[in-house]
């Protein structure tokens, strides 16, 4: 073991992220050390390219399975703000019927285009539970995790962020990206380091869940996505727990509230966000 965190300190020193396959015994090292890994899988279905054919239609064609036509939280939304600059679609688990976030996507008309994106979701959660098994006793075969696809599109900016820096909210995200690059991860030792597009691989990242769940044992990876000349796009997919799942907190993992965050202090400012503004927990509010 010693070893492998050797080689793996070493891609910090080479400003890379690891490559490991799901049986790799570096797998939960990586997970480990970095948070967030390479891992070698080739998808069946070109996933970029389904994404990209979504995104061609014509816009009023997205307009028509906008998210707020669906109960269930599903279909087609855009973010124009400081924090996210991008156009989007959301899939699930398909249902039938349902209620609250259970139930049916929303389609575009060509069902050719529907059959692929349920095929892929099966794939990569077969992926994701192999790999989240890799790390512990988290997801039980019998479990019918919650699932989240999303398709998404940077457009072209120099201007914008595509999206501000943050954790997924998962146990572990699995990223397929297209050769644009912009992907950047926060390592342990401070610095903003790019994962760029590595054919035969997805990116995994570590979810706060995860983090929750071991007391922080494993750590919830931050990243963001910067743009530039050339538009993006990049599925995340992410594993969740069942929506009837109570998940228990890790030892040493209660959540600590806290006022500041990692930032220069201006004491006028954080003592005005708790008492004028009721922000007592920089994380929560």
């Amino acid at each position: 073991m010693r070893c492998i965190f050797a080689r793996l300190r070493r891609c910090i020193r080479l400003r890379e992220l690891p490559a490991v396959e799901i049986d790799s015994e570096e797998l939960p090292a990586a997970a480990r050390e970095f948070g967030c890994f390479y891992l070698k899988h080739s998808l069946a279905v070109d996933a970029v390219e389904l994404a990209r054919s979504f995104f061609a239609l014509p816009y009023a064609e997205k307009r028509a399975l906008a998210i707020e036509n669906s109960a269930h939280f599903r279909g087609y939304s855009e973010m124009r703000n400081e924090r996210d600059w991008r156009e989007q679609i959301h899939f699930g688990r398909e249902e039938v019927a349902g209620s609250g976030l259970r139930g049916p996507n929303l389609w575009p008309s060509d069902l050719g285009w529907r059959d692929g994106v349920l095929g892929l979701m099966a794939e990569l959660e077969s992926v994701g539970r192999a790999v989240l098994s890799r790390l512990g006793d988290f997801l039980p075969a019998e479990e019918l995790a919650y699932l989240l696809l999303k398709m998404i599109h940077y457009p072209a900016s120099t201007a914008r962020a595509g999206v501000a820096a943050h954790v997924d909210f998962s146990w572990i995200t699995l990223l397929a990206q297209d050769e644009t690059g912009g992907l950047e991860i926060f390592t342990p030792g401070g610095e903003w380091l790019a994962a760029p597009y590595m054919p035969g691989t997805l990116v995994v990242n570590l979810g706060e869940i995860l983090q929750f769940a071991t007391g922080g044992y494993y750590q919830a990876t931050p990243h963001r996505v910067t743009t530039g000349a050339r538009s993006r796009v990049s599925l995340p997919f992410f594993l969740n727990p069942s929506l009837d799942r109570v998940v228990v907190p890790g030892v040493g993992g209660e959540h600590v509230h806290r006022v500041l965050e990692a930032a220069p202090l201006h004491f006028g400012e954080e003592e005005w966000k708790r008492k004028g503004l009721g922000i007592w927990c920089a994380s929560c509010c």
